[in-house]
C-alpha cells in the first residue's frame, strides 16, 4: 500500500475535500472486514486529505454540512474529528421523555431551577465517577442503583 507523504496536500474545494474524507471513511474497515459506522480521524490525517488546517467555527459548520450530504455526521474533538455514519443511527435505541417524567412534572410545578441544578450535579457525578458501571442503555448507573428523578435516588 502506498503511503502519502507528509507534504502531499491536495488543492481542492471544500466539497471535494469532504468527498475525500468520506471516501477514506468508507474504505476503512473493522476487524471483520466490514465498513465502519464510526471512526476518529486525527487532525494530521485531516490536513493531509483536505489540504487544510483545522478551521474556525464557520469552516467546521460548512464542512460538517458537506459531510452530512455524504452520509456522515462529524464532531470536532480536542485531538481529532469523530465521524458517525448517519444511516447507522436508525439502529440505535431511542431515548424517550418518560425517563424524565418526574423532572418534567416538577418543572411544570415551577421548580425548573431546582431540577436543572440537580441535573447538572447528576451529570457532573456521571462524568467524574469512574467506578460507575456502564448500563446497556448508556447510563452510568451503579449496579443495583435504582432509577428515579434527578437527585431523588
Amino acid at each position: 500500500m502506498d503511503t502519502v507523504s507528509a507534504t502531499a496536500t491536495p488543492n481542492v474545494s471544500q466539497g471535494d475535500a469532504a468527498a475525500l474524507v468520506a471516501l477514506a471513511l468508507q474504505r476503512t474497515k473493522n476487524k471483520a472486514g466490514e465498513p465502519r459506522t464510526r471512526a476518529r480521524m486525527s487532525y494530521k490525517t485531516f490536513r493531509r486529505l483536505t489540504g487544510r488546517r483545522i478551521g474556525g467555527a464557520k469552516f467546521v459548520r460548512e464542512f460538517t454540512a458537506e459531510m452530512v450530504n455524504l452520509g456522515w455526521l462529524m464532531v470536532r474533538m480536542p485531538s481529532a474529528y469523530g465521524f458517525v455514519r448517519a444511516a447507522s443511527l436508525d439502529k440505535w435505541p431511542l431515548t424517550k421523555s418518560d425517563v424524565l417524567a418526574q423532572e418534567l412534572k416538577l418543572i411544570g410545578e415551577g421548580s425548573i431551577t431546582e431540577v436543572l441544578d440537580s441535573a447538572r450535579r447528576e451529570l457532573g457525578k456521571a462524568t467524574d465517577d469512574s467506578s460507575a458501571s456502564s448500563a446497556p442503555n448508556g447510563s452510568t448507573r451503579k449496579k443495583g442503583e435504582k432509577t428515579g428523578p434527578i437527585g431523588m435516588n
